[in-house]
């Protein structure tokens, strides 16, 4: 088998404008299906996605010429689909986060373990350019040893939010913009800091009138003793940033507009050249080389765990008022 053949579940918002393209770029996948629960959707791609739609998802799941199911779907659904699949023995790559519960987390984890397929997240943050240069720049010592993070990841999308979408409900998305934007900076900060420990929360909503909070911080105790800070909300202009702070100096990484700078601990600038790969892109293409080769990805289950363990932690540190421990528990990437 030269590429793998995937069905894409959920062609609204970026999958379709971003996963198509993707998928043909990644060069091992093939797509050989799609599936929408939207009628108005399905009608809209009919005419533009070369392959037929299918009429559910159970007839995707039945088809013996679909290795494996891209999941672009509300997060609430995350863990359903993917275990399903698992049981059909199809492989696995879902959006972040990767559940809205640890719980459901773990169900997912151990269904693909017992199932023998592939489970990636799709965390692409941490594979933007700006950030794999930082993290080689951490590594290498360019800011001597590291003290703490900064992240901020916002944008105004919960000023068009309606009571039919599920990003306006707590049930649905737990921690409102921390549940879908936030999330990416946790792993990225796993990602450079390593373990978490502790998480204190902040989460609060002024300007709407949907369930979910829309103004989101929280504070990460790692296991090695150093903090990180993250701000996101839904009703700010979008802003992805982060900051490393080191002994000697500091990284200023500005993913809004892929630049990156270091200050030395006088606090002189230098601009850093960076240039990287699309990351959906690099994503499918390792899905595809996780199933066909049998390496692991880079983002998969026990990672992805880990940053939904926080996200739990912080929903649960802003209704108490209080530090919470992060739930530890299964491998990580590097240790299986």
């Amino acid at each position: 088998m030269n590429k793998v053949r995937v069905a894409l579940i959920g062609l609204g918002g970026w999958g379709s404008s971003s996963s198509l393209p993707a998928i043909e770029e990644a060069g091992n996948l093939e797509l050989v299906t799609w599936f929408d629960a939207n009628p108005d959707v399905v009608a809209s791609y009919r005419e533009q996605i070369s392959v037929e739609p299918a009429a559910s998802y159970e007839e995707v799941l039945n088809r013996s010429d679909v290795d494996g199911v891209l999941l672009v779907v509300p997060n609430h659904l995350h863990a359903p689909l993917a275990i399903q699949a698992a049981k059909k023995q199809k492989h696995i790559w879902v959006e972040k986060p990767i559940a809205n519960y640890v719980a459901e987390a773990d169900a997912m984890i151990q269904a693909a373990g017992e199932n023998g397929v592939v489970l990636s997240v799709g965390h692409s943050l941490r594979r933007n350019a700006v950030l794999r240069t930082a993290k080689k720049l951490v590594s290498d010592g360019k800011i001597g040893d590291l003290v703490a993070m900064e992240g901020h990841q916002s944008h105004r999308g919960g000023w068009s939010l309606t009571p039919e979408m599920w990003r306006s409900y707590s049930d649905k998305c737990p921690g409102g913009p921390m549940n879908v934007l936030g999330i990416h900076q946790i792993d990225t900060m796993h990602y450079i800091m390593g373990p978490s420990s502790e998480v204190t929360g902040i989460m609060t909503k002024k300007y709407r009138d949907y369930e979910a909070v829309e103004i989101t911080s929280i504070i990460i105790r790692f296991q090695n003793n150093l903090l990180g800070t993250i701000m996101s909300t839904y009703v700010s202009p979008a802003k992805t940033f982060v900051s490393i702070y080191g002994t000697t100096g500091w990284l200023e990484c500005d993913l809004t507009r892929g630049k990156l700078t270091c200050y030395d601990i006088e606090s002189r600038p230098e601009e850093i050249e960076v240039t990287g790969v699309n990351p959906l892109v690099e994503e499918f293409r390792e899905f595809g080389e996780c199933i066909l080769t049998g390496k692991r990805p880079e983002t998969g289950g026990p990672e992805a765990r880990a940053a939904v363990a926080v996200l739990e932690a912080a929903v649960e540190s802003a209704k108490t008022g209080k530090a919470v421990p992060v739930t530890q528990g299964g491998a990580t990437h590097e240790s299986l």
